[in-house]
């Protein structure tokens, strides 16, 4: 293909969706992601042929631009309403999900089903790790870590806040106006989750519950029901998220040692067989959320002298937390791709 006028590094939701606004307004892009897959937080494995949501648990939405995305979803595989048996609500991440009148879903095939949907007529080039950014005068370089390189006058970088920090700093600290951008992009600090994935014989005990966001307990915060979203599972799975705080805590030790601490503590608040599932694997989220107060508004935009610009979206640069911000934050700025490439050619 010809040079795009946009390249897009990271195929979660908030790139995804907006290379997805880009095509829709005629504009040529490309997403680069370093992983197999798309989706990012937004994921679910395939354990013994059974998925599991290991990152977001369901789907929701406040706005009606982002229920309208879940509405195209093949209604075929829609959980409407899960959960439903929620342990502890007030302590959920997003408690505002289970307010009536709210949208909300689970999927029978996981929740990956929504990034792979945004993304099946976009041009996404899986195993394209970026390493680093180059200033081209009017266009911005990115270079890969098997070599190759792409250049495009925007440059979106729709990563993990670190990241895209990583990538961005060594460019535009020299570009006029970008201190105090760069200031704010620093001060923002991701919440990390260690996450534990356990499957059982469903005869093994009972977990009356979709969520369970316990009081007592001092590692656990979230125990997912996995397998209640599925049709007829072979395997009772939960999913466990770790308290913020213990995360920190353990973030650099071996992943064994985590594991078997907070399935102790499982068992020491569900039932002692839960300590020893038939299977259990790990999963470190870095960043996992952004806190509340950390998240600006809008996208953070660096220009430099000849005209290329870098840009950074997703759920820190969002009003809305969590998916549906990095929604929402990837369609706002193509929007400002629009707009500034109508200003250029005249139209405006």
């Amino acid at each position: 293909m010809s040079e795009p006028s946009v390249i897009i590094v990271g195929a979660g939701v908030a790139g995804l969706s907006c290379a997805r606004e880009l095509n829709a307004r005629g504009i040529s892009n490309v997403v680069f992601e370093r992983a197999r897959g798309v989706g990012g937080r937004c994921a679910t494995r395939r354990i013994n042929g059974q998925p599991v949501d290991h990152g977001l648990p369901f789907l929701h939405a406040k706005s009606g631009e982002f229920g309208e995305a879940l509405n195209e979803l093949d209604p075929a595989g829609k959980v409407l309403g899960w959960p439903t048996e929620v342990r502890e609500p007030r302590l959920l991440f997003h408690p505002d999900a289970l307010k009536p009148g709210r949208r909300r879903m689970a999927r029978r095939a996981g929740v990956s089903e929504f990034p792979k949907w945004l993304g099946h007529t976009v041009d996404v080039r899986l195993g394209h790790e970026a390493t680093a950014l180059a200033d081209r005068g009017d266009r911005v370089e990115v270079r890969f870590a098997d070599g190759s390189h792409a250049a495009a006058p925007f440059v979106v970088l729709a990563c993990h806040v670190r990241e895209s920090l990583r990538l961005a700093e060594p460019l535009v600290s020299g570009w006029s106006n970008s201190r105090s951008k760069l200031e704010a992009l620093t001060a923002i600090e991701p919440i990390p989750t260690l996450t534990v994935m356990a499957g059982y014989d469903p005869a093994a005990f009972d977990a009356p519950f979709h969520l369970w966001n316990p009081l007592e307990t001092t590692m656990l915060h979230v125990i997912v029901h996995d397998s209640s979203k599925r049709e007829h599972p072979a395997e009772r799975v939960l999913v466990l998220h770790a308290r913020p705080g213990y995360s920190r805590e353990r973030l650099a030790d071996p992943p064994a040692e985590w594991q078997a601490e907070l399935l102790w503590e499982l068992g020491e608040i569900l039932e002692p067989r839960a300590e020893s599932p038939r299977w259990a694997q790990t999963h470190v989220w870095h960043d996992a959320r952004i806190p509340d107060a950390q998240r600006l508004t809008d996208a953070l935009a660096f220009e430099s002298g000849g005209g290329g610009s870098v840009a950074l979206i997703g759920d820190a640069f969002a009003a809305d937390a969590g998916l549906e911000g990095a929604y929402l934050s990837g369609i706002s700025f193509a929007e400002q791709i629009a707009l500034v490439l109508a200003a250029r050619a005249g139209r405006l």
